[in-house]
């Protein structure tokens, strides 16, 4: 559980409850779907066992219809004294009725709107009261649903009902029969186990296999997609209780692994992101360990002189008459704390400009007036500086004059203090409109910056040349970096192009455009 910037926290459970919700949702849909799958088989049965006994049971009132036309017989039933059947071309329409044709169709009868049988092809019928039941078969045709089957039939032409019973699709049709009053009823039904069966083998199996396939993808991907967050969290973590060498697999962080294959490019983006996070922090833990050795180191030294010369005036080691001269070092030494003291100050507030002190200014102009003012320092090492200014319109820029023109004056200073004797300087300005900004660069003649050096040297206290350590704190170009970041700028250390030296490149911005 990590704790969050507003205080919560965070519960990887929450991600394991949203993954499982989201696996039982799935769950419940594909289980929804194989229910409506199977009901559309079964009704798909219903319809084609009722639809065929319809057919059969209007098709054979057409044909018997037919038959009683033919043979011009009046098609009617009596019964005799003896209690026999009288039933006029019943021989003919019976063979029929019992014909492959009709018995494939079902249970086939023939009554009149009583209920009672005159032919049938399988069923038997109740002597007592000769009224259509069955005793023989798993279907059951009650006697009062006869009746409703013929009363409406008699008025309807057809009439149909049907039911499931015992595993079976159960259909019955009754069709009166044209230009009589006999009616056609055919009973038909089909077992559910072949459909079951088929459901089963079709539709359940495969969809029940893929499933499985599906969640065992699933949770590969979703075990790949949450490892890299694993990763990163364990490292800031780590990172958290003071550990600065971790860093995030090579596999979370770098496009060029062949196992990001299964990682998506987001995640590669934090790790690197983390990674380069936690080498940030690593420096300013090194830079905070150095800040307190150079404090120490700075204001020890002038410290340590200061109470030497103070404890030799007063136990006489140092003659009255020297007295002025050491006070005068115990002031040079108080002046140089004084400075490290200001330059400290000052270098954790430069990021923040001041925007009453904000103004429009003509960088080319602030250029000239500080080469002139440093004219002294340019004549003692005999250094000839090279003025390659923009003459454009377009180098006005905006800031806190007093703080920009200190980075100039900074850049310029470095660069007189390491270019050697007879060097040269050169200073440019480049006007960028597309980026609203002027782009100044200070190269010199010097030794230059290692390659490996150009990021740090930007860094408090940091020095590339620590036996350079008398001329100063280190604070120089960190002050530089901290006033431009004010301004929305940057700065950066680069190979010389034409002296060969280091070459400091920076920028001003434009004014605003509601200024201009």
């Amino acid at each position: 559980m990590a704790p969050r910037a507003d205080g919560k926290q965070v519960s990887a459970g929450f991600a394991v409850f949203l993954i499982s919700f989201l696996v039982l949702a799935t769950l419940i849909v594909f289980a929804v779907l194989l229910f409506l799958s199977y009901e559309n088989m079964y009704n798909n049965l219903i319809e084609r066992v009722d639809k065929s006994t319809e057919t059969a049971a209007r098709d054979l009132a057409t044909d018997v219809s037919s038959i009683a036309s033919l043979q011009s017989i009046p098609f009617e039933y009596t019964i005799n004294d003896d209690g026999t059947d009288n039933f006029k071309n019943s021989r003919i329409v019976e063979k029929f009725v019992n014909s492959s044709t009709y018995r494939s169709a079902g249970s086939v009868y023939i009554t009149d709107i009583k209920g009672r049988i005159i032919i049938r092809n399988s069923f038997v019928y109740d002597v007592a009261d000769n009224l259509l039941t069955t005793d023989e078969s798993p279907l059951y045709i009650a006697q009062q649903d006869v009746l409703d089957l013929l009363t409406q039939a008699d008025q309807t032409f057809i009439a149909k009902t049907g039911s499931n019973n015992t595993g079976r699709v159960i259909s019955i049709c009754c069709v009166k029969i044209p230009e009589t009053e006999y009616f056609c009823i055919v009973s038909n039904s089909e077992g559910t186990e072949e459909t079951k069966n088929e459901y089963v083998n079709v539709i359940f199996i495969p969809a029940m296999v893929a499933m499985v396939i599906a969640i065992i993808l699933y949770v590969v991907f979703v075990y790949f997609s949450l490892m890299p967050v694993k990763e990163i969290s364990q490292a800031i973590s780590k990172v958290a209780e003071g550990d600065y060498s971790v860093r995030v697999s090579p596999k979370y962080s770098e496009m060029n692994d062949f196992t990001t294959l299964a990682v998506s490019s987001e995640f590669t983006e934090m790790g690197s992101t983390v990674n380069k996070m936690i080498e940030s922090l690593e420096n300013q833990e090194h830079d905070r360990e150095m800040f307190i050795s150079s404090i120490a180191h700075d204001i020890r030294t002038p410290l340590t002189s200061i109470n030497g010369f103070v404890t030799a005036m007063l136990d006489g080691t140092i003659p009255e008459e020297k007295q002025a001269h050491y006070l005068e070092l115990i002031k040079q030494q108080t002046d140089r704390i004084r400075t490290l003291v200001t330059q400290m100050t000052e270098a954790s507030s430069l990021s923040h400009p001041d925007p009453d002190m904000m103004e429009e200014f003509n960088v080319n102009d602030m250029i000239i007036d500080i080469v002139d003012n440093l004219e002294a320092q340019l004549t003692d090492k005999q250094i000839r500086v090279i003025k390659s200014l923009d003459p454009g319109p377009g180098i006005m820029v905006y800031g806190e004059a007093q703080q920009l023109c200190r980075v100039i004056i900074n850049i310029i200073t470095n660069a007189i203090k390491f270019t050697p004797m007879n060097g040269e300087i050169k200073i440019s300005t480049e006007s960028n409109p597309k980026q609203r900004k002027v782009i100044i660069s200070v190269e010199d003649s010097g030794a230059g910056v290692e390659e490996s050096k150009r990021q740090r040297i930007f860094e408090s206290f940091y020095q590339a040349d620590p036996s350079r350590k008398a001329e100063g704190f280190g604070l120089g170009l960190y002050i530089c970096k901290q006033i431009l970041a004010g301004h929305g700028q940057t700065i950066i250390c680069d190979e010389g192009r034409e002296l060969g030296g280091a070459r400091f490149v920076f920028s001003f911005p434009y004014p605003p455009e509601n200024q201009e």
